[in-house]
C-alpha cells in the first residue's frame, strides 16, 4: 500500500532512504538511536526487495550507521546488514 501511494502504478521514480536505526538493535546495534522492537532482519530486507520489484528505484541512501558507538563486532554486524539491505534493493534476494 505504501509503494502504491508514493508511486501509483509504478509511474514515479523512488528514492529509498533507509535508516538502520529503524531495525531492532539486535539486528543493527551500531546506531545512535536504537529502537527496541524495531524492524526484524527479514522485515528490513522485505522492504528493500519490494522496492526493487517495482522497477522504479533510482536512488538509495543508508543512514544512521555510527561505528564510534559500539565495539568492532557490533559495527561489523551493522555494516554487514546495511550492505545486505542495499544489495536486496538492487535485486539480490535472501533465498
Amino acid at each position: 500500500m505504501a509503494i502504491e501511494h508514493v508511486s501509483p502504478n509504478g509511474s514515479r521514480p523512488i528514492h529509498l532512504s533507509f535508516d538502520v536505526d529503524a531495525l531492532d538493535p539486535t539486528v543493527a546495534p551500531s546506531t545512535g538511536t536504537p529502537v527496541r522492537g524495531g524492524l526484524t532482519f527479514r522485515e528490513g530486507h522485505y522492504i528493500c526487495e519490494a522496492i526493487h520489484e517495482t522497477g522504479a528505484l533510482v536512488a538509495m541512501d543508508l543512514m544512521e550507521v555510527n561505528p564510534s558507538l559500539e565495539d568492532d563486532q557490533a559495527v561489523f554486524q551493522t555494516v554487514t546488514i546495511g550492505c545486505s539491505l542495499v544489495r536486496c534493493a538492487v535485486g539480490e534476494t535472501l533465498l
